[in-house]
């Protein structure tokens, strides 16, 4: 969903660790091409495509706005928190294969309250056996500091740099209901029988912002002295805040 209106600089190293930039649209002031594919997807990240489609057919256009309506937040700090989360799981399945199951936000049981446990988890099976796992803390500001970064590397280093039980094992229920099955089945193995080790995580830290933030996370690396391998995403938009609110009020106005 990236490539057509993003560009992206090549993976650079700082401390061992890799960093990269992704940018949509800075040059330009035409969001339209990034809105239009994210208010797809934000359909599909708060309600199930079964739910949809059930709706569409009783009750068209209308019914669907409406249900969606329901469904997505409104706040504006809502709307950022859970932008930043879609675009890290998108980035984690679209550019690096992981396998991110259907969305947890579709469980939330209010469209203001903030989701509990791991922002963005992934996983993948390498060498026909191996598993490996993602944890990743997305966050999103007009303007990323060197707090917001803190702020991200605190949610990476909970419980001991690894991914939450909580959050692992909603994350394999989710993989076992759908095509991935079998990596659900993994995950819960890993979880179950082998245990979670940190030679088979890695980190992604997913920040949204409308500023460059470099300096910021190249300081958080240097001074990063875990094992973990890391990966740090800096996605800039030009209008931070207008291109979230644009792209959630185009989810509910122009359903197909």
């Amino acid at each position: 969903m990236f490539d057509s209106w993003c560009s992206s600089s090549a993976l650079s190293s700082i401390a061992g660790h890799a960093v990269a930039k992704v940018v949509g649209n800075i040059d330009s002031l035409d969001d339209a091409a990034g809105v239009d594919l994210l208010a797809a997807k934000l359909r599909v990240a708060y309600a199930d495509t079964t739910a949809l489609s059930l709706i569409a057919d009783r009750y068209g256009k209308p019914g669907v706005a409406a249900f969606l309506r329901d469904r997505l937040p409104t706040k504006r700090s809502a709307r950022s928190g859970d932008m930043g989360e879609i675009l890290a799981t998108a980035y984690l399945a679209d550019e690096l294969g992981y396998v991110v199951g259907p969305s947890r936000l579709i469980d939330r049981d209010h469209q203001e309250w903030a989701m509990r446990g791991d922002d963005v988890l992934g996983a993948r099976i390498s060498g026909g056996s191996e598993l490996h796992l993602v944890k990743g803390e997305a966050k999103s500001r007009v303007t990323v500091d060197g707090a917001t970064v803190r702020e991200a590397r605190e949610g990476l280093s909970r419980n001991d740099e690894m991914p939450s039980p909580h959050s692992l094992s909603q994350f394999a229920y989710r993989l076992l209901k759908t095509s991935d099955s079998g990596v659900g089945e993994a995950v819960l193995h890993m979880q179950l029988a082998t245990g979670v080790r940190s030679d088979h995580i890695s980190h992604l830290m997913f920040l949204l912002t409308g500023s460059d933030p470099s300096t910021h996370v190249s300081a958080d690396l240097q001074a990063y002295a875990g094992t973990i391998p890391q990966l740090t995403i800096t996605f800039r938009v030009q209008h931070h805040q207008k291109f979230i609110n644009d792209s959630y009020d185009e989810a509910v106005a122009n359903v197909p």
